[in-house]
């Protein structure tokens, strides 16, 4: 991590090569170290790591991206502590997961942006703003357990921002993967999944209209059914906190539209 950060204070073309030499040893060597994250995370680091991460080779954009989920992972919720930085590694991870160079790469980069996302609104408006939500809601459509854990909480972290909600309630996709998804993938899809349609139900200073057309369009899908199921088979508290809100949230406008999809009954003798 010294070499790295030594190599890339001398800047310059030549360093490249040997730059990516340096960065595929130290992945090789995760899960890193604090003391080696904190090197990893200076300024000149972390310049280096977007630089390639953008526009390096292939191997060298996932070993960056694989370093960068080290650092803010190390962060523990302080990666505002990234500064300015923040911003141009949210742009170098976007890159990633929109235009994929292979599933490692991607499934890196979810997990390092949910991290700065979580971690301050600021960057998650910031992500939201690259158009980021779409491509997330998308991915959902067909994405296997892994990806699909990810994706929901990159997205449900996004949603904390104004930006995030108001993006994903426009796509008109987002309410009908998301109530697809429970009991669909695993126990954590299901409450991220929860959490997500709680932030676009919740008029919290944005658009009530938006929101409300969210929640009819969830009744519509069969969300309140759902949600009532997984009340009865058991989740986390803060997830039954949230159904619970949600539930009444949906309840203000039941009768307006509801439909129930008999697929997502099948395991239900399973279930509980």
């Amino acid at each position: 991590a010294a070499a790295l950060e030594s190599l890339a204070a001398g800047g310059g073309e030549p360093a490249g090569g040997v730059l990516e030499d340096v960065l595929a040893a130290l992945v090789r060597m995760a899960p890193l170290d604090g003391e080696t994250a904190r090197i990893l995370g200076s300024p000149r680091s972390l310049g280096s790591l977007v630089a390639i991460a953008e526009n390096g080779s292939l191997a060298g954009r996932l070993n960056a991206v694989m370093a960068i989920k080290e650092v803010v992972s190390s962060c523990d919720g302080a990666c505002t502590d990234l500064g300015v930085k923040a911003d141009d590694i949210v742009d170098a991870l976007v890159k990633i997961i929109k235009a994929p160079i292979c599933p490692q790469a991607t499934k890196a980069a979810m997990v390092a942006a949910y991290h700065l996302a979580r971690s301050d609104e600021r960057v998650a408006a910031r992500v939201a703003r690259t158009g980021l939500v779409p491509v997330l809601v998308e991915s959902l459509v067909d994405a296997d357990k892994s990806v699909a854990e990810k994706a929901l909480a990159l997205l449900d972290a996004v949603l904390a921002s104004e930006q995030g909600r108001e993006s994903a309630r426009m796509h008109a996709l987002t309410v009908p993967i998301l109530v697809k998804k429970m009991f669909r993938v695993s126990d954590l899809a299901t409450e991220l999944a929860v959490s997500a349609m709680w932030r676009l139900g919740k008029n919290a200073g944005g658009d009530e209209g938006a929101a409300t057309k969210c929640l009819v369009e969830a009744l519509r899908v069969g969300a309140f059914q759902k949600l009532l199921l997984l009340l009865q088979v058991g989740c986390r508290d803060a997830t039954k906190e949230k159904t619970t809100e949600l539930l009444r949230m949906l309840n203000k406008h039941k009768g307006v539209g509801e439909c129930v999809d008999a697929m997502d009954f099948r395991g239900l003798n399973k279930l509980s």
